[in-house]
């Protein structure tokens, strides 16, 4: 065996980057359009989008799952009870949730009140996310409660 830091036959000591390369990393650097043909890995990654990403998306539907079924089966609370989770949507990342909740109309309680049962609420929420995920980190949730909507055919006329 040989030595691991020694170059291979070929290859130019000390060197790891060609000029090309140093040319790419400078103008990445000083926020210039790379060539039409050439893309490097920091442009590739700004054009990520959590939003369209198949494996973000399919985590949000086990979180919207898991968080509707945790809710239902909350024995404890009634009014975290009649919550319907309208949407689990990431929030810059998967590693951030923001999930809509619907208060029911027969529910007598406004939005602060839902958010701060919901807040105190939240660990156990979590751990129940935690065990139908699959991922390392669980991620952490934002709430956001909408009104009830209104019946179809139903108009509000003050």
């Amino acid at each position: 065996m040989g030595n691991p830091y020694r170059p291979r036959r070929g290859q130019r000591p000390g060197r790891a980057r060609d000029a090309a390369a140093d040319d790419l990393f400078e103008r990445a650097l000083l926020g210039e359009s790379a060539d039409a043909g050439a893309t490097s890995s920091v442009d590739s990654r700004r054009r990520f989008d959590a939003r369209s990403d198949r494996k973000t998306l399919q985590l949000c539907r086990q979180v919207q799952r898991a968080l509707s079924l945790s809710l239902a089966g909350d024995g404890g609370d009634e009014l975290l009870q009649g919550l319907y989770v309208q949407s689990v949507q990431p929030l810059g990342s998967a590693g951030q949730l923001a999930v809509a909740v619907v208060l029911p109309p027969e529910a007598g309680a406004n939005a602060g009140d839902v958010l701060a049962r919901l807040a105190a609420h939240t660990p156990r929420l979590r751990a129940a996310v935690a065990r139908e995920i699959t991922r390392k980190r669980v991620p952490n949730l934002s709430f956001i409660v909408l009104p009830p909507d209104e019946p179809e055919g139903h108009n509000h006329v003050d």
